[in-house]
């Protein structure tokens, strides 16, 4: 890049190019192969930058999957913080008759509760 480096936004470059145009036209002293060489590079930067921005803006959107798990993820946060999951496991410690299957619940109940 010689003529577009540090161009960031599509605005930038149309002005810069606007400035370097009239600075390297064959009519006003410039040569053609400079022009020329000066407007692929703003060709390409463009494209750049409507390639970044794009890839910007897919990101920036989730998928509905990831949406959907997101609206999960603060769904269970919220039954979490309500105790549901944590009384359904209290209520299976008390019908169990495994002290292992009772440690298990313990530790999960404690961990929920710590949430």
């Amino acid at each position: 890049m010689i003529y577009f480096k540090d161009i960031t936004n599509i605005e930038q470059a149309k002005l810069h190019y606007r400035k370097l145009a009239k600075q390297l036209h064959p009519d006003t002293g410039g040569t053609s192969q400079e022009f020329q060489k000066m407007q692929d590079e703003y060709k390409t930067t463009i494209e750049a930058i409507q390639k970044y921005s794009n890839l910007v803006n897919y990101h920036s959107h989730p998928s509905p999957e990831k949406e959907f798990l997101g609206q999960l993820g603060k769904l269970a946060q919220l039954l979490i913080k309500k105790q549901v999951p944590q009384e359904y496991l209290r209520q299976k410690i008390k019908t169990t008759n495994s002290n292992l299957n009772k440690d298990l619940l313990e530790g999960v109940v404690n961990f929920l509760d710590g949430l």
